[in-house]
């Protein structure tokens, strides 16, 4: 009788609660279906519908609560707040291994055969307050259509007039005047349906400009826009119209006709009508959380949202006003671990003002709008209860980045300090892959003490925009460190005015920022490259075949000071440069009191102590590495073929009988850059698997000259001889 009581009791009890589950270790679990309801208890037997209900109900049970989703495709309708009223240490995640969706994108697969523009095209009414943005097939983003089709228009001239400051345009063309308009070749366009739904993309240095079109007169050639631009507009500026209808004609890609409700799709020669099925959404939020600890998620695939264009003017560098998908503030102690973010519009997660002890791990970024990975925190007191701080951002694949915000960072770190960047893979976006900081100058910033280790990096700029790094820093940061990162490949703008592919880059202001056994490596411009800045220790890294040279130290002394009034840019230290085709080894290396260097070795691959060293901003200006140490530009150099393996085709191992190594260079193995042998990253994705120079190119080197040269040669060998006859050291 007391064994039938017992039971009965508890049976009332779980009845009470509303919950059918079952205790574990980690408490109390939930299930949700795409075929379940939000009433229901959520038993894995009467699972409930939607993140949404299962929130709400994991508010009534007391102790740890996981939630497993079952398989499906859970599509968000409108963004899922999460605030202080939510319970707080709840696991969102999939449950064992089934696939599991979230997505504001919805389904369109009602289309009909017509002709458009001369080519076979399928349509369908969606209505004009469908409001569609972005439109996936499959895994793959659909292209906006464009205007050219193929390469770029430029300005016919911008006036003065159009400026929003037109008086001091006329006196002061400055970089961040702001133009509301320009004029156009007028050869160069159709003629518009829809000049209110086009969209110009303006590149121009570190920034490519969304302009909405307000109207176009085909006439005059005037074309204005619904907000100013951020930056000047020139008539060496490259750019394209998006969304033009009269360019809709190449397979893959599509229109949205607002005015008619209309979708139109270029399909691929054997696609259907009947069987095709698209992916379209315009919310970009999918979840937002506020002020909650410890929600996390687990292998969870978010994919597919919107996006929008900020109708302000937007002073914004690094697409800064990005919407994200996933989104953390006043948040802490929270994972987002082994998910996929893939096809994505927007930022894909976002952690803001007081989020601490949280990480982002194992996850893959694939196709992504503006960055994989944004932490914002506010420029606070470094004992702020706002401070953001102790966030790991650890072995992540990033595949992909800026493909709607050309200017968008991989992984971007603003006014957030003790923050770790370590073991992620990031590759192929049209701007710089991690950045940290984001104060110019030596003004007070909370940023310090940041770790980026062991990143592998590699195919960035591809050629759109300039002023770019691999990693890029800005502002002092004591106690940051840049270490055993692998970066290669970094193209910026070849065109006029284009300058900046850079392996690492220390920017404004940079200082007390340790950077030591880094290999960069075939980048456009240079391997390191400090703006200005102050204090910072460069040591035992190679920078090797980059094409304007390997190291560039610019001095701002006229400009900009740190508060002790120092000179001391940088410490080199047992540092390996290698060049060919006679690329300059130290660039702008004229301010001798900018920087010191101890035990460089330096090496041409194909003209061996041929060297070259720069001393300003011309490449062509540069003179001989003897006459270079004579006047002292650099003060030491180490010159022999340093014994690489084969860097001709990338392969920088050092053998132990190496001479760099037995004058001082420490080996590390580049093979631990990139994600972790060993681990699973995202669903399934083995990690560890890139070779550190796998996808290597070689890059234009840009060879330096001397007038004269080969009369300073053999001069020089001249003195040697001499020398070697008298012993003379």
């Amino acid at each position: 009788m007391k064994k039938f009581v017992s039971i009965f009791l508890a049976l009332v009890l779980i009845f009470q609660l509303g919950v059918v589950a079952f205790a574990k270790e980690d408490g109390i679990v939930l299930y949700v279906s795409v075929n379940g309801d939000d009433s229901a208890s959520g038993g894995i037997d009467t699972p409930l519908a939607t993140l949404k209900g299962a929130k709400e109900k994991a508010k009534t049970i007391k102790g740890n609560v996981t939630v497993c989703f079952r398989e499906g495709v859970y599509t968000f309708d409108e963004t899922v707040i999460f605030d202080s009223s939510d319970k707080s240490d709840v696991t969102y995640k999939a449950y064992k291994d089934e696939q599991v969706y979230f997505t504001a994108a919805k389904s369109y697969s009602d289309f009909e055969e017509c002709t458009v523009n001369g080519v076979r095209a399928f349509r369908m009414n969606v209505g004009k307050d469908a409001g569609i943005t972005s439109l996936i097939k499959g895994d793959t983003t659909l292209k906006k259509t464009r205007w050219p089709e193929k390469g770029y228009l430029y300005p016919a001239g911008v006036s003065s007039e159009y400026c929003l400051n037109p008086e001091i345009a006329e006196r002061d063309n400055g970089i961040f005047l702001s133009y509301r308009a320009m004029d156009v070749n007028k050869k160069d366009l159709p003629a518009l349906k829809n000049p209110d739904l086009v969209v110009a993309r303006i590149l121009h240095w570190w920034k490519d400009e969304l302009l909405p079109v307000k109207s176009y007169n085909g006439e005059s050639g005037l074309m204005e826009f619904t907000k100013g631009a951020s930056m000047r507009i020139n008539t060496t500026d490259r750019y394209f119209l998006e969304n033009v209808f009269e360019a809709l004609n190449e397979p893959g890609e599509w229109y949205f006709d607002k005015p008619e409700g209309i979708l139109y799709y270029i399909p691929e020669e054997n696609e259907t009508a009947e069987e095709l099925s698209l992916l379209g959404g315009s919310l970009e939020t999918l979840i937002s959380i506020t002020g909650v600890d410890g929600i996390s998620f687990e292998n969870i695939i978010f994919k597919g949202n919107g996006y929008t264009v900020n109708p302000w003017q937007d002073g914004s560098q690094a697409a800064y006003d990005a919407k994200s998908c996933l989104s953390y503030e006043k948040a802490n102690n929270f994972s987002v671990k082994n998910c996929e973010f893939r096809n994505l519009s927007s930022c894909a997660v976002f952690m803001g003002k007081a989020v601490k002890d949280a990480c982002v791990d194992s996850c893959i970024f694939t196709e992504i709008g503006a960055q994989a990975v944004y932490v914002r925190g506010d420029n606070v007191d470094v004992d702020s209860p706002d401070v953001t701080k102790n966030i790991k951002i650890t072995n992540n694949i990033i595949s992909g980045y800026g493909r709607i915000f050309f200017n968008a960072v991989g992984i971007l770190i603003i006014h957030a300090n003790s923050v770790e960047v370590c073991n992620n893979e990031i590759h192929d976006g049209y701007y710089t892959a991690i950045s940290v900081g984001w104060v110019w100058g030596y003004a007070y910033t909370v940023t310090y003490n940041n770790k980026i280790c062991d990143n592998l990096i590699y195919n960035i700029g591809q050629g759109w925009l300039s002023d770019m790094g691999g990693i890029y820093t800005l502002g002092n940061q004591p106690g940051t460190v840049l270490s055993g990162n692998v970066i290669h490949n970094v193209a910026a703008d070849p065109d006029e005015g284009g300058y900046g592919g850079w392996g690492i880059y220390l920017d404004e202001g940079s200082a007390y920022i340790t950077v030591e056994k880094n290999l960069c490596f075939a980048c456009g411009s240079d391997g390191y490259h400090l703006h200005y800045g102050s204090y910072n220790t460069v040591r035992n890294n190679i920078f090797a075949l980059n094409g304007e040279s390997q190291v560039r130290v610019n001095s701002a002394f006229a400009r900009n000071l740190p508060a002790d009034g120092g000179k001391k840019s940088a410490d080199f230290i047992n540092n390996i440069l290698l060049t060919d085709n006679h690329v300059r080894t130290y660039s702008y290396a004229r301010y001798r009191d900018s920087f010191t260097d101890e035990g460089t070795v330096m090496w041409d691959l194909t003209n061996g102590d041929d060297l070259y060293i720069g001393y300003s901003n011309d490449l062509k200006k540069a003179t001989y590495i003897r006459t270079a140490l004579d006047n002292s530009y650099v003060s030491e150099a180490l010159i022999f073929d340093p014994g690489f393996k084969d860097a001709a085709n990338f392969d920088f191992e050092l053998s132990d009988d190496s001479p760099a190594v037995k004058a001082g260079f420490e080996k590390w193995d580049y093979s631990q850059a990139g994600t972790k042998k060993g681990t699973v990253v995202g669903i399934e994705t083995e990690g560890g698997t890139t070779p550190y120079n796998g996808s290597a190119s070689p890059v234009e080197l840009k060879q330096a000259k001397e007038p004269l040269h080969f009369v300073v040669l053999l001069w020089y060998r001249f003195v040697d001889f001499i020398k070697s006859i008298f012993n003379i050291k």
